[in-house]
């Protein structure tokens, strides 16, 4: 059932079994668990069915260091979460979200990344990460790239001892955006709660045991939520936010005795790394397995990535690379033209840039005519990108393209000085807001540039074309503080409290009935984009707290 927690009585208090807070992928995988098990469920969402202007600036606050994005563009407060804006445009005409999960050296202490190491194996979410696929609806758990290959698209000819074939799979959003929400209205047992921004945890005196979460609204309600057990899922920022602000029993808030709590924020870049030229032009289509294309049912793309061995052997960072074909710089710069004049004519504002946007569409008329036919005809993509594949079913691409680019997904160190922290500010409801500090780690830098020399020295040793890296003038990666909003490492999980905020269950230290479902519990963030694991952890966690409530 569906509940607009603006029409609840001042001061009322709902009970649950259960209470999650947060309606994202996170809160959703795990409240999905409890169905049909007779446990009284109660998700609870700051937000409402649509975006809302008012809600969103709720997560307004400042930014530090290097940052270059507020926080309220980083996250979506409404039922489906972030879910809301995955817009990449699948092989079977679906909008969807790419998957895979994290590395086994991911989980693994590494002596030259400082504060690394997860209290549990990569072994030991194998069997979550399976579910998460059925619950997510991405076909069969296995990223082995012969699985993927076939007769027309084979692995580039690599050096398997340095540089291996990287397999990402792809699920449709309206499985948060809809299906799950919609199975959830229908349900008896879990009771969504819209409008339910959650301002602070309660806890009874000792501030072991969480009592109860004060909900607020904008019309001036205040409304009280009582479970046994509570799991906020509410992301690595909105996360330790709500610890800091819990203080009615400690300055420090909950789960914070050791000030961890928003420490270690990581993200991932996307940082372009060069381009390939293929010394044959017809060959442009040799690599089509790193498209995204429709196998057995499945949409999947792959990609490069560094070999275990090398990682260890160089101590560098995790770095996973994809290919998109791409035109010559001038249609490159009509296409960007062309979208600048749309998203103007949409806005009914016209661009500064208007005269130049037009010359450089004249420009490059004909191949935006030629794409403009194909994606009239094929559906294919006007430029190949992260949001669109399906370039490879396409005939004469000689002709269209001519370089493969690189772009790469680069891991961060987690690091404690860049956090999320309070301010004195306030937001509408009372609540501290955030600051977000961040600065790139001089050992991140290092490592994207030595593992672009070695994807470089890897693509130039196929014997299919030569490739140029893309660097600055001064010899550096383009990179920059903007992250892909995959917000991790605020609540990390750790064996001690000194060195983390919940443990190898996602139990917050020194709390009895207190846990979290997010990425803001990874200890290192690998390149792997986190929601697979999300899932994973969120489903591991549901099972932890049904276990927990047969012996209470």
């Amino acid at each position: 059932m569906q509940i607009d927690t603006r029409q609840l009585s001042d001061n009322q208090t709902i009970p649950a079994d259960v209470c999650i807070i947060g309606a994202g992928p996170a809160g959703l995988a795990c409240a999905n668990e409890f169905i049909g098990k007779g446990i009284r469920v109660a998700l609870l969402e700051s937000g409402g069915i649509r975006e809302e202007k008012r809600i969103q600036r709720l997560s307004e606050g400042e930014i530090g260091g290097c940052m270059d994005e507020a926080p309220e563009l980083t996250y979506l407060r409404q039922l489906g979460g972030t879910a809301n804006h995955w817009i990449i445009k699948m092989s079977d005409k679906q909008y969807g979200f790419r998957y895979v999960p994290l590395n086994k050296i991911d989980f693994e202490k590494r002596a030259y990344v400082p504060n690394s190491g997860w209290p549990i194996r990569r072994s030991d979410l194998d069997a979550y990460y399976a579910r998460a696929h059925q619950v997510a609806r991405i076909g069969p758990y296995n990223y082995e790239p012969g699985r993927w290959e076939t007769e027309k698209f084979k692995r580039l000819p690599l050096d398997k001892n340095r540089v291996l074939t990287d397999v990402y799979t792809f699920g449709p959003t309206q499985v948060f955006t809809r299906e799950l929400p919609g199975k959830f209205a229908r349900s008896g047992e879990i009771d969504i709660y819209l409008h339910a921004t959650v301002t602070e945890l309660l806890t009874d005196n000792d501030g072991a045991i969480v009592n109860r979460a004060r909900v607020q609204t904008f019309e001036g309600k205040t409304v009280y939520f009582k479970a046994q057990y509570f799991v906020i899922a509410s992301g690595g920022f909105a996360t330790p936010q709500l610890l800091l602000a819990s203080r009615s029993k400690s300055e420090q808030g909950i789960g914070n005795a050791h000030d961890v709590v928003g420490r270690y924020y990581m993200d991932h870049s996307l940082v372009p790394s060069g381009n390939f030229y293929p010394l044959d032009p017809k060959s442009i289509n040799t690599p089509g397995l790193y498209d995204m294309r429709l196998v057995d049912g499945c949409s999947v793309l792959t990609g490069l990535k560094l070999s275990k061995t090398l990682i260890q052997k160089e101590e560098l960072l995790g770095f996973s690379a994809t290919l998109f074909p791409m035109p010559p710089t001038e249609e490159v710069t009509g296409l960007l033209a062309l979208k600048n004049m749309a998203m103007a004519i949409k806005s009914r504002k016209m661009p500064d840039s208007l005269i130049m946007d037009l010359k450089n569409i004249f420009h490059a008329k004909k191949y935006i005519t030629r794409m403009l036919y194909q994606k009239w005809i094929h559906d294919a993509p006007v430029m190949p990108g992260f949001g669109q594949g399906g370039w490879s079913k396409l005939n004469d691409n000689h002709k269209k393209f001519q370089r493969l680019e690189l772009l790469a997904f680069v891991e961060q160190s987690p690091l404690p000085d860049n956090r999320v922290s309070l301010t004195n500010e306030k937001d509408a409801l009372g609540c501290p807001k955030i600051k977000v500090h961040f600065k790139w780690h001089e050992h991140d830098i290092e490592s994207i540039l030595r593992s672009q020399e070695i994807i470089a020295d890897a693509l130039d040793g196929t014997g299919l074309g030569r490739f140029e890296r893309a660097i600055t003038e001064n010899g550096m990666p383009i990179i920059g503080a903007q992250g892909l909003h995959h917000l991790m490492g605020t609540t990390r999980m750790s064996d001690s409290p000194k060195m983390g905020v919940v443990n190898k269950d996602c139990k917050v230290h020194g709390m009895t009935n207190l846990y979290i479902a997010s990425s803001s519990v990874f200890v290192t963030s690998g390149y792997s984009n986190p929601t697979l694991t999300i899932l994973a952890l969120s489903i591991r966690l549901a099972d932890e707290i049904q276990q927990q409530l047969k012996f209470s």
